[in-house]
């Protein structure tokens, strides 16, 4: 084997023929080439993966919760739950829909994201991505889950209830009837909303002898809240300083009254606003900076006040003012123009929901568990909540830049395969020149195995030192692009910069197709070699 080698060596040196050692030196430079552009695209293919799933994991957590269905109510069971996984870090509920956001005469459709403020700081990498403003009062203070239009009529909820006239005995109601002439009390009067002006049929104070009185004086009305309708914070601010004896709960719909915030006008609305926070790209086409005031418009018939609308009554947008607090850059421009984060307990008032949410989101330990953590959570959980994790999540975009990888690598491997065909010639070239030489060592006793090895050596060594100058070169130009950063157009690539990732798996994977190819490529000229009986090499001599 060491005179193959030496041999081999000796004849890719050949100084009698020019040509030979040209075609080896070429075949080396192709191979090269080939070594350095496939490094180079597997670095840049491999820091697009990095990049993309960075800012997706920097948004979106590692595991989901979600419900079949759209009432989520039971989320905080889900979450103590969750948090008994020792795998998990952090967890929080979340609520997501498409809404629209104003600001003057500009428009944008903006995926709303309702987290809490306090559990999204161990879930999601927010905190660490605002550019401009602070999270502080996202939360406004003194801010509770709402209820849904529906749950103001239940009266098995206990704030209801306190709002309720009292039940009077009935014998109290029939010395009532006697001394009124033969009426009961609760005859007298029929329900109107609070703070209605006096009109037939409006509650009556009761006397001290049991008589009917004067009409109660008018409530006094409270502040209107813009864009909302009778969430449990407006009754209770609409109900404030009245007695019990002096409420009369309403039958119909049209008691609740909606109040749109263009009747109210800028002066109208008092005490802070609920807070939004918003992506760079998004404040940059709008014109927005923090403390703006902006308006979203939730085109959902869902909402609070729609669900109490008449059946043929036409359901409008709804409108709701809030204030900017922050601006984020999560560095992916899908995010940076659509995402919007708002309080949980807004959202889910502006959407009129009540205290349900679109699922329940958690960041683990260890990324690599997020599949097996999720699969081990739905079978936990059971019942209609199934799990997802951030890779089945986002399926579509790794599918596709995976794709996209295994397609450049392969397109770029064809000009190893140009080289090798460099070497193939080489060979067949020297071969024909040494027909004589390797007729004398087949006649001294040189078995075929022995010259196809003195051929394979040379295929190798040229494979060998193209891909040795192929990983050098190709080093040097993710190193000069990883150094200076070329700028992209996030329009078009979603990322702002090329980004190139270098790892030492992609340098030996790069070296071992290379030299695979080279050696694949001696198989034919070297058979062909040892094939070659002496006789044939020594006809002509």
């Amino acid at each position: 084997m060491a005179y193959s080698l030496d041999i081999g060596i000796r004849y890719l040196r050949s100084k009698k023929r020019a040509t030979i050692s040209l075609i080896t030196t070429i075949s080396i430079a192709g191979v090269a080439l080939g070594v350095a552009a496939l490094l180079a695209v597997l670095s840049i293919t491999s820091g697009f993966q990095q990049q993309f799933r960075d800012k997706v994991l920097g948004v979106n957590a590692h595991v989901l919760v979600l419900k079949y269905g759209l009432d989520f109510h039971e989320y905080r069971e889900v979450i103590e739950r969750c948090q008994e996984q020792p795998e998990v870090v952090g967890v929080g509920p979340f609520l997501i829909n498409q809404m629209m956001l104003a600001k003057g005469d500009r428009l944008s459709t903006v995926l709303v994201k309702g987290v809490d403020p306090e559990a999204m700081v161990s879930v999601l990498d927010l905190p660490s991505q605002i550019i401009a403003g602070t999270l502080e009062g996202l939360r406004l203070e003194g801010a509770a889950p709402p209820l849904r239009p529906e749950d103001l009529r239940n009266p098995d909820l206990p704030y209801w209830r306190a709002l309720m006239v009292p039940e009077r005995d009935s014998t109290s109601d029939d010395a009532a009837a006697d001394a009124g002439g033969g009426e009961s009390a609760s005859d007298v009067t029929s329900p109107s909303p609070p703070g209605t002006d006096e009109q037939p049929g409006a509650p009556l104070r009761s006397t001290s002898d049991g008589t009917s009185g004067t009409p109660a004086e008018p409530a006094p009305r409270a502040t209107p809240l813009p864009g909302s309708v009778a969430s449990p914070s407006a009754v209770e601010a609409l109900l404030n300083g009245l007695d019990e004896t002096d409420l009369a709960l309403p039958d119909d719909d049209d008691a609740f009254i909606e109040v749109a915030d263009d009747d109210l006008g800028d002066d109208a609305v008092t005490g802070p606003l609920p807070g939004l926070v918003i992506g760079a790209t998004l404040a940059e086409t709008m014109g927005i900076e923090v403390g703006d005031r902006v308006q979203l418009i939730s085109p959902l018939s869902g909402s609070a006040v729609s669900s109490w609308s008449a059946p043929d009554e036409p359901r409008t947008p709804q409108s709701r003012p809030f204030r900017v607090i922050a601006i984020f850059q999560a560095g992916f421009q899908e995010y940076d123009s659509r995402l919007v984060y708002g309080d949980l307990f807004e959202v889910q008032a502006f959407l009129g929901q009540g205290d349900s949410v679109t699922g329940v989101e958690m960041r683990l330990r260890d990324l690599e568990r997020s599949a097996a953590v999720a699969r081990h959570l739905e079978r936990t959980l059971e019942g209609p909540f199934h799990t997802m994790d951030w890779a089945e999540l986002n399926r579509p975009l790794f599918t596709a830049l995976e794709l996209q990888k295994i397609m450049l690598s392969l397109v770029i491997a064809t000009i190893i395969w140009v080289a090798a065909f460099n070497v193939i010639a080489t060979l067949i070239m020297i071969v024909i020149e040494k027909k004589r030489e390797i007729a004398i060592l087949k006649a001294m006793g040189a078995s075929d195995g022995t010259v196809l090895s003195i051929f394979m050596v040379q295929g190798t060594v040229i494979g060998l030192v193209g891909t040795i100058a192929g990983l050098a070169l190709g080093g040097a130009i993710v190193t000069y692009l990883s150094t200076f950063r070329f700028a992209l157009d996030p329009r078009v690539y979603l990322i702002d910069h090329l980004p190139v990732v270098v790892t030492a798996s992609e340098f030996v994977l790069t070296a071992v197709i290379a030299l695979g190819i080279c050696m694949l490529s001696t198989l034919a000229p070297s058979w062909w070699a040892a094939r070659m009986l002496p006789v044939e090499g020594l006809r002509h001599e």
